[in-house]
């Protein structure tokens, strides 16, 4: 289990259909929590990323893969919460979560 670096900021939580920095979308969550009417996104859950990087072997799609980080004070389902600013794990170099819900933040607003 990871944690993001701005783990113990509240950012907007993060739910199936929000995007990453690729253009890529999260295609599963938990469908008991909803969050703004959507299955909320945790650490293990899937993105699918269209974007494809050329290397010397030619172009390497990056395909997508799990989200690996994620608020440690915030659990749904026994995982850590996902959010603006968490990291995705790809073929190709990672992604991070750039839209969510903009009603429900998840973290802390104040000091640790």
């Amino acid at each position: 289990m990871s944690v993001a670096a701005n783990a113990f900021a509240a950012g907007p939580a993060a739910r199936i259909g929000d995007t990453t920095s690729h253009g890529g979308t999260i295609v599963n969550g938990l469908p008991t929590v909803m969050i703004s009417g959507l299955p909320a996104a945790r650490i293990g859950d899937t993105v699918v990323c269209p974007q494809v990087s050329n290397n010397d072997n030619g172009a390497v799609p990056h395909i997508g893969g799990p989200i690996i980080t994620g608020s440690p004070t915030v659990l749904i389902g026994g995982l850590p919460a996902a959010s603006i600013g968490d990291t995705v794990a790809e073929s190709g170099p990672p992604s991070t979560i750039v839209s969510g819900s903009p009603t429900v933040l998840i973290g802390t607003t104040g000091s640790q």
